[in-house]
């Protein structure tokens, strides 16, 4: 079973898993890894279950996560210039820290 990003649709994207079409909601991340820093969007369920960023990370079933409208650069050779890739597949064991960048999961300006 593979994932595929389809059509963006204002704030809700449509994906597919099989024949079968996942409505989901893109939430603009950061993404580190040892080796890597990414930006890109996540996508997650609009509303519910796994309707959050820490939801979809601590997912018992999933193993990896797709970033798409990724950019990446490599964090041991940061004078190489940053790459970009329509979607990146990341093993979750890997993942350093996810920090969003915007929507219910990030901290308002100011209050830390």
């Amino acid at each position: 079973m593979g994932f595929k990003a389809a059509n963006t649709m204002g704030n809700v994207a449509m994906g597919s898993v099989g024949s079968e079409k996942i409505r989901t909601k893109p939430m603009k991340v950061t993404v580190v890894t040892d080796d890597y820093e990414i930006h890109g969007l996540m996508h997650i369920k609009p509303g519910g279950y796994q309707s959050r960023v820490s939801d979809l990370l601590n997912a018992r079933d999933l193993q990896f996560v797709p970033i798409t409208q990724a950019t990446y650069r490599n964090l041991r050779h940061p004078e190489e210039p940053a790459r970009k890739a329509w979607t990146l597949i990341i093993r979750l064991d890997y993942i350093k820290m996810v920090v969003p960048e915007d929507g219910e999961d990030s901290v308002p300006p100011g209050t830390i």
